[in-house]
């Protein structure tokens, strides 16, 4: 099981950025993170895969556990050994490289032995890919390029895949696509921790669900749960009061018409 308690980033030494935040992911399950632009989302992927370093960020609070070991202060390469991979945001595939370069690279942390057979399950998953193996990533539509993505971390055999926005920027029909193979990752044993911005999709892939706000968690529950809270329904799947920008401004909404009528 993943675990985070009480965790706090801090950004340049000056911005905190995640204030007291505390979740957890089960093996096998499928959790989703939510909120606004800036609510931390993203910081809180990078606390757990050790990125933190690269953008000047650093844990001063908190921990961040997996299957009862800390991940803090440990390289990335050796989080990437223990079981966990990321498909960041922007799918950040190497665009100079070839598709199969680029599947090449995910395997990096492992052994040479069983890599071919793994790239000719991926090729299976994904027939595309195997038809461009050999063409740059960087000519691959927006949809083929997020196939790579997670391809690409699934290759390096996770029990933990944390996904960060996969349906971003993603035609509806390949949304639904995307949203199929998460839960056919999910199927086959590999848990997931899933920040989207489409949160209908996202909730009803999920078993559970944390909303994130400035840093906090304003909200926690069972993917059912929250898809019946009134408040989540009107902000998160698309019935907001107008002008409302976060989860706590459409409760002051709701309370202000109930004042007013």
């Amino acid at each position: 099981m993943l675990e985070l308690a009480n965790l706090e980033v801090v950004y340049h030494a000056v911005v905190l950025v995640l204030k007291g935040v505390s979740l957890e992911v089960p093996d096998g399950g499928i959790v989703a993170l939510l909120g606004p632009n800036g609510a931390g989302k993203t910081t809180t992927l990078r606390a757990i895969t050790g990125l933190l370093d690269v953008h000047h960020g650093k844990v001063t609070k908190g921990k961040v556990s997996w299957g009862g070991r800390s991940l803090l202060d440990q390289r990335p390469d050796v989080i990437v050994r223990g079981g966990i991979a990321q498909v960041m945001e922007g799918r950040r595939i190497l665009a100079d490289l070839t598709v199969e370069e680029n599947l090449r690279a995910g395997a990096y942390s492992r052994d040479r032995a069983g890599t071919r057979a793994d790239l000719e399950r991926c090729y299976a998953r994904f027939p595309i890919l195997a038809e461009r193996r050999h063409q740059q990533a960087g000519y691959l539509s927006g949809g083929e390029q997020q196939m790579l993505a997670i391809s690409r971390a699934l290759i390096a055999r996770p029990r933990l895949l944390l996904l960060d926005e996969p349906s971003l920027g993603l035609a509806p029909k390949l949304q639904h696509e995307v949203a199929r193979l998460i839960a056919e990752i999910n199927a086959e044993g590999v848990g997931i921790l899933l920040v989207e911005q489409n949160a209908a999709m996202a909730l009803d892939l999920a078993h559970r669900g944390y909303i994130l706000e400035n840093g906090k968690v304003v909200l926690d529950g069972t993917a059912a749960e929250l898809r019946a809270d009134k408040d989540i329904r009107e902000f998160y799947l698309g019935l907001g009061g107008a002008g409302a920008r976060s989860y706590r401004e459409v409760k002051l909404y709701r309370r202000r018409k109930r004042w007013l009528s």
